[in-house]
């Protein structure tokens, strides 16, 4: 489908393939399109079965061409697979200092099981084709969700964090979950953790500390959230989430997440 009203997961969207080779050069070449390197990519994503890419998308990288997401390594652009449909397409920017994205695809089959990652569909040293998930950042939530929604979407998120420790996967930048992180938008207390580019296998990981930490660090800039909940909670869960990154028992830690989500369902 080159054009049309598709329905994705839980929205409707009308968008246009991108047929122009130039436009397409500068999505598959970012931030600096080369004919060499754009033929060869555009070979690879043909082997991929990938037909279209679509200018979709909050992000303008240029005039009317639009990208899901943008990082200095890497940027995301909705795409039509001949066989799965619509996914997103993970491109590998010219000038990243990463040489490949292969390992972030592997830490994204690692963690497949939990259920809290896009699924993998194929990839390659520039490419990751995935699973599209369409949904909302904390930051929308926050400022949108009703309090006893807010707490349940808190909850979630650093269960999941939980479940990405329990397999060794540490994801160093997870303290900015606005980047990281995506919220189905017809369930937003179901959240996936989008971008593994930053993680790596250890054995002591500290997701769940690192998303409590931004979490305050939200309370602390949003003066309303803060006097609601008050600091001495904010106090409590800062010193839990130390104890937790002490903790190298999986059951010690099991015990202090528990103290962590009655202390977020306490705030009131």
């Amino acid at each position: 489908m080159r054009h049309g009203y598709v329905l994705m997961l839980c929205r409707n969207y009308v968008f246009e393939a991108i047929t122009d080779e130039q436009r397409l050069c500068r999505v598959l070449c970012f931030p600096r399109p080369e004919r060499g390197c754009c033929s060869q990519r555009l070979e690879v994503l043909r082997e991929l079965g990938i037909e279209y890419l679509y200018s979709f998308g909050n992000l303008l990288i240029e005039r009317g061409l639009r990208v899901v997401g943008k990082g200095h390594s890497a940027i995301v652009v909705l795409a039509k697979h001949n066989i799965v449909g619509v996914v997103g397409l993970k491109v590998r920017r010219i000038d990243s200092t990463r040489d490949s994205l292969e390992s972030e695809a592997r830490m994204l089959m690692l963690a497949e099981n939990t259920d809290l990652v896009p699924k993998i569909f194929a990839f390659t040293r520039d490419f990751i084709v995935r699973e599209y998930i369409d949904g909302s950042t904390l930051k929308h939530l926050i400022a949108s969700a009703a309090e006893i929604l807010l707490k349940k979407i808190f909850v979630k998120l650093i269960e999941a964090a939980f479940e990405l420790d329990r397999i060794g996967i540490d994801i160093a930048e997870v303290s900015r979950p606005d980047a990281q992180v995506v919220f189905m938008c017809n369930d937003p207390e179901k959240p996936y953790f989008i971008d593994l580019g930053s993680a790596r296998l250890s054995p002591w990981p500290t997701n769940v500390t690192r998303i409590i930490s931004s979490l305050v660090r939200d309370c602390i800039g949003s003066q309303v959230f803060c006097k609601k909940w008050g600091e001495g909670r904010v106090r409590n869960l800062i010193l839990l989430s130390r104890q937790y990154k002490k903790s190298l028992a999986e059951e010690v830690r099991r015990c202090i997440l528990m103290q962590i989500i009655n202390e977020i369902y306490d705030m009131n």
